[in-house]
């Protein structure tokens, strides 16, 4: 999808090296069924709907300390978001989703449905202009008809790491690090 060659290749800085640049690029790809680009085991989303007017900027931003709170709860469940964010942009009139996650398109939507419901539907009904709720047989219609394909997208560092695999490693540095306390003292 891009084209990169690091022999033809020239940096936008003449001050990087091009190995540099070769050594962190990623290969960005479409996802195999559905709109985003994917690098390796990540994923990007980017979802821009209208916002039904004058009521849905008030209501959104009624619930978005509530929708801030939860979100690590539901994306948890999830167990595959590396990071989102909901905004409000265009001076109110659209709502932007956008979510970097591991694994394909598919899956992912779908476990949305599964184990985020109530919560994307606190954020977007009464606000997305024909927002059907994704309990609706036509949620799959409705994204496909408001999803984008992000144009610059980079997964990230460890692009193979699920948060799952992160949260492991995480723990795992922490027990590593209390047992060397623990022998230490």
């Amino acid at each position: 999808m891009y084209d990169f060659d690091p022999k033809t290749y020239r940096p936008i800085s003449p001050d990087v090296p091009v190995e540099e640049i070769a050594k962190a690029f990623q290969r960005p790809r479409q996802q195999t069924e559905g709109v985003g680009l994917r690098a390796v085991n990540r994923s990007e989303f980017t979802l821009i709907a209208p916002v039904i007017q004058p009521t849905g900027p008030a209501v959104f931003r009624e619930r978005a300390e509530k929708a801030c709170i939860e979100a690590p709860y539901w994306e948890n469940r999830l167990g595959t978001v590396h990071d989102l964010r909901v905004a409000l942009v265009n001076d109110g009139q659209q709502v932007l989703f956008c979510a970097t996650y591991s694994d394909e398109f598919k899956p992912y939507v779908l476990d949305v449905i599964r184990f985020a419901t109530p919560w994307i539907d606190h954020m977007f009904t009464d606000v997305a202009l024909g927002y059907p709720g994704l309990q609706s047989e036509d949620a799959i219609p409705y994204i496909a008809k408001y999803q984008v394909q992000a144009s610059v997208w980079y997964g990230g560092p460890n692009p193979e790491a699920s948060p799952r695999d992160i949260g492991k490693a995480v723990a795992v540095a922490k027990a590593f690090d209390d047992l060397l306390d623990a022998a230490q003292s």
